[in-house]
């Protein structure tokens, strides 16, 4: 469910000036934040989402206050053990989510992804860490989970988050059933804003296993896709290398994802299909060649595609290209490349141009953005756009996905398209970036649009919802 929060005021957590003693004392500042982030039937709502076994356990949270959570797990046919009293794990999974939203109402209108809708980097990350649990009594009746931070720790945790640092503390949960503590439970978490741990992105030894979980999350969504047609009788593409590559964890997301999407898929495989033609008409007849791939996560094409004449040049995140490495050994295809790269702080030009890199921009050359354009604001994109202009030329093009203007707005009246923006948004993956008129825009950086499809006339459907992704293709404007 959508949480319809409004962040267009919220003032990123490393630049707030708001003082932490403030935001404890103002009433109407607890106001503002309850209001927006703990609706309880909204908030249910999206717990019961994310977490599928709450909804099933029919457990709920039933009050929320700054730095106080109270949850009730229901003694019932699910929660019950072979006792009939509350299994014992399902007691500290509750515990778990009730202290975790004690600790983060103390966050001044900040979302937790996951949980809340998020839109920028200053969302906050959050994690257990450790727990341990004391059980003193046999539950045999409704659970009342009940999580205080104490009024000492608060101003420091403020402080800590507002100030982009990293914030570890122990929650004490008691469990109670009516009066009687059945159970109690101290449970560690770990927490941070998303903007602070991207700065770590670009050395693979420091970055947080937290944060380089979050970064291989959507791609290996849209492997998962990928293994998820290629499982059917009748599939479309040819990817048998998918399902290895998104794992367990990537096709149980794209399971998730179908559930209120189904249409998905299909965009991922008229992606798949457009991309893999444009290449292969790229490269007929050609000798020698380069291909530069923006943001290759587990792209397998030069496994599937017979790409030995050419040059690939992967440019990605360093941890990005390490699983790469790890799943496809690429060290060993001497045509290939792998080229650290961070979109907002280096320019794709100047990366490709290193001496030591060898790229050589005369020969015929053929850029791939996939999946990339969605998730950049207008600076990033008009640097982006720049390097591309910068490097085009008559024997280059470039091929990228976008996604219409009217998705990043609203303005679809589609209810499967709006579920799915609001999952990318919980899952801190928000679309920010779209186009109305991409002929119009590229003109901007003398560019021509050679193929624009969207994904209807790909997989040829009078579907209306695949008529807001497209697929992209750009050649230099032959007057410069």
């Amino acid at each position: 469910m959508k949480m319809d929060l409004d962040y267009s005021g919220f003032i990123p957590q490393s630049k707030k000036l708001i003082n932490s003693n403030f935001i404890l004392s103002s009433a109407d500042a607890w106001k503002i934040d309850k209001e927006k982030r703990f609706d309880l039937e909204k908030l249910n709502a999206s717990f019961r989402e994310s977490v599928p076994i709450l909804n099933f356990l029919d457990w709920k949270i039933t009050s929320v206050e700054r730095g106080f959570t109270e949850t009730v797990l229901p003694l019932n046919v699910q929660s019950s053990n072979q006792h009939i009293t509350h299994q014992a794990a399902l007691m500290l999974l509750s515990a778990d989510y009730t202290g975790g939203l004690a600790l983060a109402s103390l966050f001044h209108l900040a979302p937790v992804v996951g949980f809340w809708e998020v839109e920028d980097e200053y969302a906050v990350y959050m994690w257990g860490a450790k727990s341990s649990i004391k059980w003193r009594y046999p539950s045999t009746t409704d659970l009342v989970c009940r999580s205080y931070i104490p009024d000492s720790s608060r101003e420091i945790l403020i402080k800590r988050m507002n100030s982009s640092k990293k914030v570890v503390f122990t929650a004490k949960v008691e469990m109670f059933n009516g009066s009687k503590l059945v159970a109690d439970c101290d449970f560690t978490y770990w927490a941070q804003d998303i903007h602070s741990l991207r700065k770590k992105a670009l050395d693979p030894d420091k970055i947080d296993i937290l944060y380089e979980h979050k970064l291989k999350t959507t791609a290996k969504l849209i492997a998962g896709f990928r293994a998820l047609e290629q499982k059917e009788v009748n599939s479309r593409i040819n990817n048998p290398y998918a399902a290895i590559v998104a794992g367990r964890h990537g096709i149980t997301l794209a399971e998730r994802f179908k559930k209120n999407t189904p249409q998905v898929q299909d965009m991922v495989v008229a992606r798949s299909q457009h991309l893999d033609k444009a290449i292969l008409n790229f490269i007929k007849d050609k000798e020698e060649f380069n291909i530069v791939n923006i943001g290759s996560g587990y792209d397998d094409r030069f496994i599937r595609i017979d790409l030995s004449k050419g040059n690939i040049y992967d440019l990605d995140l360093p941890t990005m290209l390490k699983d790469r490495e790890r799943i496809f050994n690429i060290s060993k295809n001497e045509n290939i490349k792998l080229v650290t790269i961070d979109l907002i702080t280096q320019s794709i030009e100047e990366v490709l141009l290193e001496k030591d890199l060898g790229f050589n921009i005369d020969l015929p050359t053929f850029f791939i953005w996939e999946g990339g354009s969605m998730y950049f604001g207008p600076t990033e994109i008009n640097k982006i756009f720049t390097s591309f202009s910068a490097l085009l030329n008559k024997n280059n093009l470039l091929w990228f996905d976008y996604v219409s203007s009217d998705i990043i707005l609203g303005n679809t009246g589609i209810k499967e398209i709006e579920l799915f923006m609001t999952s990318m948004r919980i899952m801190g993956e928000a679309f920010i970036n779209g186009f109305k008129d991409v002929s119009l825009f590229v003109k901007k950086y003398d560019l021509d649009v050679l193929n624009n499809d969207a994904s209807s006339q790909v997989i040829d459907s009078k579907d209306p919802h695949f008529n807001y992704y497209s697929f992209c293709i750009l050649s230099k404007n032959k007057t410069c």
